[in-house]
Order: structure tokens, then sequence, then C-alpha cells
């Protein structure tokens, strides 16, 4: 086992469960199922101490947050992320979809979540990013979520496919950058709410739970709060009178 010190607690599970699921002193080319983004880092710390050519990372498109990595030794030999798209259809007029809904079906199949990368609705269209020996698998056995009825089938190029991720534009006034200051603002709920929050493991800071309020936030940081969303800061003004600052937030929707 190699060194894990400098990992925190959380990172230090994830490193551990990485390593023993993938064999990084290999002399063989490899690829792994998909990654979220905490793991995705832990695994480029972890790279580092091996002898590890190149590390490469792809979802199936561009800014995917569920990615697989190659994990290149011998660059002499390549290996594909294997990664499909499967997308279908449905009116919107008569049905309802989240992407809650679509994760909540596809869990019923019984397929491990490392199979799957996104999964995006985008208006009237669904879009699943999934390990390509899994998805005959899923065509064939999810053909409903609810009342809808659905045909997916695989999108041959995925340089055809274009995804733009949605955020709302808002702001908060705040007297500093604490996370539990920021998180008051953004849930309009008070700092003994917030405190609680944090005690629950509800609030991650770039995809890392956060139990100490006092961390301080920067631009560009993104926090995820439970039952409330994701929200990225992505810039601020500062008074000069009252110096506090007026942050502009945007929330993934």
């Amino acid at each position: 086992m190699k060194n894990l010190s400098f990992f925190s607690r959380e990172e230090q599970d994830i490193a551990s469960e990485l390593n023993n699921n993938i064999d990084l002193s290999s002399s063989k080319n490899i690829l792994t199922n998909f990654l979220t983004v905490l793991e995705s880092n832990v695994l480029k710390k972890l790279a580092g101490q091996y002898n590890i050519s190149k590390l490469e990372f792809f979802g199936g498109f561009e800014d995917a947050e569920r990615v697989r990595a190659k994990v290149i030794v011998n660059e002499y030999y390549d290996i594909s992320y294997n990664i499909v798209c499967l997308s279908s259809k449905f009116n919107s007029k008569f049905h309802s979809i989240k992407h809650k809904d679509v994760l909540g079906a596809v869990h019923n199949l019984g397929i491990n979540y490392n199979r799957i990368g996104d999964i995006i609705v985008d208006n009237e269209q669904i879009f699943i990013f999934v390990d390509e020996q899994i998805a005959s698998y899923i065509m064939l056995n999810l053909s409903r979520i609810g009342k809808a009825i659905l045909n997916f089938e695989i999108i041959d190029n995925l340089e055809n496919i274009t995804i733009t991720k949605e955020y709302k534009s808002t702001e908060i006034v705040a007297s500093s950058f604490r996370l539990d200051i920021i998180v008051a603002k953004i849930t309009n709920k008070s700092r003994s709410k917030v405190k609680e929050f944090l005690q629950k493991d509800y609030i991650k800071l770039n995809h890392i739970v956060i139990n100490n309020g006092e961390k301080t936030c920067s631009v560009g940081d993104v926090i995820s709060i439970r039952k409330y969303g994701r929200f990225v800061l992505k810039d601020f003004k500062q008074n000069n009178k009252t110096l506090k600052y007026r942050i502009t937030v945007d929330k993934l929707v």
C-alpha cells in the first residue's frame, strides 16, 4: 500500500478502494469503471506514486462529471474508453422526467452505478452514458419510466452530441466567504441549521464532505447541499462602506 497520509480522511477511504480495485503497478494499460469527480482527483494523486506514463479521462462528452480513466503504462498500445450514449425522446406535455427518475429506473435494473456515466435530461430527450458492455441490456429492459414509453437507441458518434449544462444565476450578500455563511445565504437558513447540515454530512465543497463551517470558499468553488442542489461561486464585488460581499452564485438546474 502506497503512502496515503497526505489524503484527507474521506480521500483515504477512496484511495484504499481504488488501490483494491485498480492494479496501478500493472505493466498493462488499464481502463477503469466510471469515477466520480472526487475519485478522479484521488486517482490523479495516486498515479503520481506509480510508474504511469499517462492518465487520461473521458466521460463521453466535454465537461462530463463521471468519467472513465485510461491508465497508460505502454504508450505504444492505446485502449478504447468503451463508452456509448443511449438516448430516448419523450413528450414533456404528458410526462415529467427528471434526472432522479432515470437514475432510479437504471438502479432498478440491478446495474452497478460504476457502469453508468452522466445522465442528462435535456428538454424532451434523455442521454445515458454507459459502459458499452451493458448498453444492450439497458435498451432491452429500460422501456418505461413512470407512464412514459421509451425507446433507447445508441448514438453512433459521440462527437455529434452537444450537451450544455444550464445554470440559474443569483446574487447573495455575505459578510465573508466562510462556508457556513455562504450556505446560510444560499438556503435562507439560520447558521444553527447550517451547522446541523454540516454535522449530517449534507454539505460538500468541491465534492468533498465538509463538517467545518469555518472553511473559507473561493471563486470557482462548487458547493453541493443535499436537497438544495449544486452551486458555483462565480464572481463577487465588495462594498467599500459595509465591506460586505455581493457574490454571484450559479445553480445547476
